[in-house]
């Protein structure tokens, strides 16, 4: 019994001790880059390493907070790369937050599987990305229309014209796929603005970005067979 009562005073005393040091990491962090926006510090499997996520990234760091290590933290022995574990984990959203009604829906064959992507339609990622679509089915495909106007200046107005016409989804692959611009008049109300304000609070900088069910975020193009792979894992 006394034993056991010291091990759990110990256990007790070491996650306090950790504890502190993260608070100590965080406060050094604050003082050392005011400018920087912290979301999480967490102690890794290295002493006195710290993982710091900060906009979408991960660095790591020690207590002073002085310096800060980029790159992939990997235990070899269990061949596992930590970094890109924690990274996948930290990207993941909740796809029930999603406002679905400022997407294109698609659905092909039974559509049990569920992509959302955003996208723009004058990035030559997103192109190749929908024609690798195109050879997909048994899947529901929400398109968060997404254009940077800072890449692509025409990119906006086309989004638009695209969301306004007839039948959005094919207006999306004529544009994308077929190179046929949009005719429809870019007049109506759109969701554009509300999607950009979206894409900054989930962290997208770059196009096209996709989420699969399970809330795994994907970023760039892939081949259809890697798709099919992915969309069928997730769960």
């Amino acid at each position: 019994m006394k034993l056991w009562l010291h091990t759990l005073v110990l256990s007790l005393a070491g996650m306090g001790l950790a504890h502190a040091d993260v608070n100590t990491v965080q406060q050094n962090l604050k003082k050392n880059y005011p400018d920087i926006a912290v979301s999480s510090v967490t102690p890794t499997p290295v002493k006195g390493i710290y993982e710091v996520l900060t906009q979408g990234q991960i660095v790591y760091t020690s207590d002073d907070a002085r310096y800060f290590l980029v790159g992939n933290l990997v235990d070899p022995k269990n061949q596992r790369n930590l970094t890109a574990e924690r990274m996948q984990q930290a990207n993941k959203i909740n796809v029930a937050d999603l406002p679905l009604n400022q997407a294109i829906k698609h659905v092909k064959g039974n559509g049990k599987r569920v992509l959302y992507v955003f996208s723009d339609p004058d990035c030559p990622y997103c192109k190749r990305l929908e024609k690798e679509l195109s050879q997909i089915d048994n899947v529901t495909i929400y398109t968060f229309l997404y254009p940077l106007k800072s890449l692509h200046p025409n990119a906006e107005k086309i989004a638009a014209q695209i969301w306004c016409s007839k039948n959005p989804y094919q207006a999306w692959q004529d544009y994308l796929i077929r190179d046929q611009a949009p005719t429809a008049s870019a007049q109506c109300a759109t969701p554009i603005q509300k999607n950009l304000a979206l894409g900054e609070k989930l962290n997208i900088s770059g196009t096209p970005t996709m989420f699969l069910k399970n809330g795994e975020r994907l970023a760039g193009a892939m081949d259809a067979a890697s798709l099919n792979t992915v969309l069928d894992q997730a769960k």
